[in-house]
């Protein structure tokens, strides 16, 4: 997994400075270590950077996944425009949300709260019980999740419904389990809705 991280995402044989960055290995790599759906994470990108390791907004945030300098900090980014350190902090941040929601097996969150607290920050879903009224929080989670569903990048098995026993970690809460079941239920949705594409298309050529 390390020679991902540190060779296989970055191609060829040139120096490190001159090797264009593979964005979907790196993506790949990092949901592993994570145990994340690596679409997920590749959603969040395209939408935070468009996949610019070298993206700064307005308000400050860093990098390919767009992360605030505080936040950075606190998940152990040394160089935020370094796109695999920024993508690691990223997958610890995300991680530390889901391990935060298995202490709170009661509450009502799912995919899109786990999104809004990405954006928003824990305690603004915890202060209005769900995604924060903010506009731009909501189109965030909103433009994320029709990335996650309709973008181009290769996924693979859900990680909800993949063969072999999850790691322990993954499935102790009930909350934990929601949410990952409804990123199965996404990529089946997804798969569906290409699978009919498909069977039109070749209907259409029929005739």
């Amino acid at each position: 997994m390390l020679a991902l991280l540190f060779g296989v995402v970055l191609g060829g044989g040139l120096s490190a400075q001159e090797r264009p960055l593979d964005q979907h290995a790196l993506f790949r790599a990092v949901a592993a270590l994570y145990n994340f759906d690596p679409g997920l994470l590749e959603a969040i990108a395209a939408v935070e950077s468009h996949g610019d390791p070298g993206a700064v907004s307005p308000a400050g945030a860093q990098g390919l996944m767009q992360l605030m300098p505080d936040t950075a900090r606190r998940f152990r980014v040394t160089n935020p425009f370094d796109p695999v350190d920024n993508a690691l902090g990223a997958a610890r941040f995300l991680d530390h949300l889901r391990r935060r929601q298995q202490g709170r097996p009661d509450s009502n969150v799912g995919l899109p709260e786990f999104l809004a607290a990405y954006n928003a920050g824990e305690g603004a879903v915890d202060k209005y019980g769900g995604v924060p009224p903010y506009p731009e929080t909501q189109q965030y989670v909103h433009r994320v999740l029709q990335e996650y569903l309709h973008g181009s990048s290769p996924r693979r098995t859900p990680v909800g419904t993949r063969s072999g026993p999850a790691p322990r970690r993954l499935t102790t809460a009930d909350a934990d389990r929601r949410l990952l079941d409804q990123l199965g239920r996404l990529r089946q949705a997804r798969a569906d809705a290409a699978q009919a594409a498909s069977t039109g298309a070749s209907a259409q050529q029929v005739r």
